[in-house]
């Protein structure tokens, strides 16, 4: 019998390679994002750079059904492990990824996902996902405010009663404000025009300091507020990070490449073989602060001849 050694060469190459593709796929990282955000590039640079190594990024660009499409990609590609960034994307792979290993981060409240059950319980989550709770540091911008402008103790803040976030994080503000020794005028508003009558009202009210949420119904009012904060017709603490902060003496928001490097040790560690089940969900929300020293030093001297 003949035999084809340029055949059987040929067939062994292509069987390697195959494996070799097979074996990279089942040892790569992957990323599901909802929406690939400079907030969202500040995590994977964190990543990166623990890791030491690049990162395919599966971007939903906010669409629903474009993010199904791309995890059922991820799923049939069965990579070694799935970071997923965002409330939106980490919603829609907990019922889809039952079996894979899964991190998350940039997720303020996992336990309206469906990946994690109870707040009071951070070990009590689906089986192969763990990552980082990181809600809005509202406690360090209660805590900066009060360094620069202690004798400022009437605090507003506006929420959509619609908006479940934007409830609830106006429930802990609150609870914080008071453990501070705060008065909060907190009002509803669900329009643009109705918060502007509300900014108006909270300016009758006599509030000194307006806190800026980074909910979804901030957008609708920050032009206004930010002008009335150039104008120094209130101290504005911006804690939105999507939004021009112009006019905000102090923003205090999430430092996400910080949040980047937690979620990369996380990943290494389930890589070494811990099981994300054994592992209670984690809870940072590392600050970054920044402040706008012309405007506070106007502040310095507002009204004027007083300090």
């Amino acid at each position: 019998m003949k035999i084809n050694y340029p055949l059987i060469v040929l067939v062994s190459l292509v069987v390697l390679l195959s494996s070799g593709r097979q074996s990279d796929a089942k040892d790569a990282i992957e990323v599901f994002c909802w929406n690939l955000t400079p907030q969202v590039k500040a995590v994977l640079s964190g990543l990166e750079r623990v890791l030491e190594q690049t990162l395919p990024v599966a971007d939903a660009a906010g669409n629903y059904d474009r993010g199904e499409v791309l995890l059922k990609e991820l799923a049939q590609k069965q990579p070694r492990l799935i970071i997923v960034l965002g409330t939106q994307a980490l919603s829609l792979t907990a019922p889809k990824i039952k079996k894979g290993l899964v991190v998350f981060a940039m997720v303020a409240d996992p336990y309206h996902t469906g990946a994690a059950y109870n707040k009071d319980h951070p070990d009590d989550h689906q089986g192969n996902i763990i990552g980082i709770a990181s809600p809005p540091p509202l406690e360090e911008a209660i805590q900066k405010a009060g360094q620069f402008f202690p004798a400022k103790r009437h605090w507003g803040l506006l929420y959509d009663p619609a908006e479940g976030p934007s409830v609830e994080l106006k429930q802990n503000f609150a609870a914080l404000a008071q453990a501070a020794g705060l008065k909060l005028t907190a009002l509803a508003a669900g329009s643009g025009s109705e918060a502007t009558a509300a900014l108006k009202e909270l300016s009758q009210k006599g509030i000194q300091v307006i806190f800026m949420p980074p909910d979804q119904f901030s957008k609708n009012y920050a032009q206004h507020l930010m002008a009335l904060g150039l104008e120094r017709r209130f101290v504005v603490v911006n804690g939105n990070p999507r939004l021009d902060r112009r006019g905000a003496v102090l923003s205090v928001t999430l430092n996400y490449e910080a949040i980047g490097e937690q979620a990369a040790q996380l990943v290494q560690r389930v890589l070494n073989g811990e099981k994300p089940g054994a592992i209670p969900i984690i809870q940072a929300s590392p600050a970054q602060v920044e402040v706008d020293e012309s405007l506070l030093t106007d502040w310095a001297g507002y009204p004027p001849g007083k300090n």
